[in-house]
């Protein structure tokens, strides 16, 4: 990742810093312990602190799973933000990151010409492509005992890869992989950072998620259709109609009955009928 480069593409005041690393083991680890100690000095001087690193050892995505993150290949970062939101409003920046990232590979592959493209979201932290998972975000909550808290939301895109280990090759792709193409990795991680701190700052004043209400439920890969709602902790799955998400970020499914309930994330696991998605 060429730094001089992300430097020039991430608009002036978006980040604090800017924290390049050949291998971690995580970055979320990293933003994490980054947040730690600024709590532990009272140094409240910082606004977002991007860290990047072209190799993860211990990646890790939602639920506590391996993500694999080999070098040079990938985006692999994580964004440090501190942010007066009540918590009940934290699982909203999820879903911001992820309607950004979207966006932004959306309209990267229109200015590339390339057409084979179908980006979706699956609720809450996952994007697809054609059908494959290409990109999941985690996002952790460090808190801050004067109040407010924050915020480290975790990005891996398989942007440039060519290979997926074979117990996840018939779900995973990546970008190079859909469109025969290469990517530059900077031009995505900037166009991401500038408008994912854009959209922070207004869910922060506003406290709701109207404002991407329509844009995401746009891009809700199961919208309208049955989704198996897996509830691993009572051990069953049931199955319902996706009418979107409300402006909490919590996803609106309709039984038989035609009674409306919210799903939280981070309570159960969404997936479709047929396949990943």
């Amino acid at each position: 990742m060429n730094e001089k480069k992300l430097e020039k593409l991430i608009t002036d005041g978006v980040i604090t810093d800017l924290h390049l690393y050949d291998e971690v083991g995580s970055t979320n680890d990293m933003a994490r312990e980054f947040a730690k100690n600024r709590i532990m000095k009272g140094d409240k001087s910082w606004v977002n602190e991007l860290f990047i690193a072209e190799l993860q050892s211990s990646g890790k995505g939602r639920m506590g799973r391996d993500w694999d993150s080999p070098a040079g290949t990938g985006i692999w970062m994580s964004l440090a933000t501190r942010l007066k939101l009540s918590g009940d409003r934290m699982p909203g920046v999820t879903l911001l990151s992820a309607l950004c990232v979207a966006r932004v590979i959306c309209s990267a592959a229109l200015q590339m010409g390339i057409q084979n493209i179908d980006v979706k979201i699956k609720w809450p932290n996952d994007i697809v492509v054609n059908k494959k998972k290409i990109c999941g975000i985690l996002t952790e909550l460090v808190s801050d005992p004067e109040g407010g808290g924050y915020v480290i939301t975790g990005i891996g895109i398989n942007t440039n890869t060519r290979y997926f280990p074979n117990d996840i090759v018939d779900k995973a792709t990546s970008l190079f992989n859909e469109s025969g193409v290469e990517w530059e990795r900077e031009g995505l991680v900037a166009a991401i950072i500038n408008m994912f701190s854009q959209y922070l700052k207004r869910y922060e004043m506003e406290q709701s998620l109207d404002f991407i209400l329509q844009d995401y439920n746009s891009m809700l890969i199961s919208l309208g259709e049955e989704v198996v709602i897996v509830d691993d902790g009572e051990r069953r799955e049931e199955t319902y109609i996706s009418r979107g998400i409300d402006n909490t970020g919590a996803l609106l499914v309709e039984d038989s009955l035609g009674e409306v309930q919210r799903i939280i994330s981070g309570e159960v696991s969404v997936r479709g009928i047929l396949g990943y998605v």
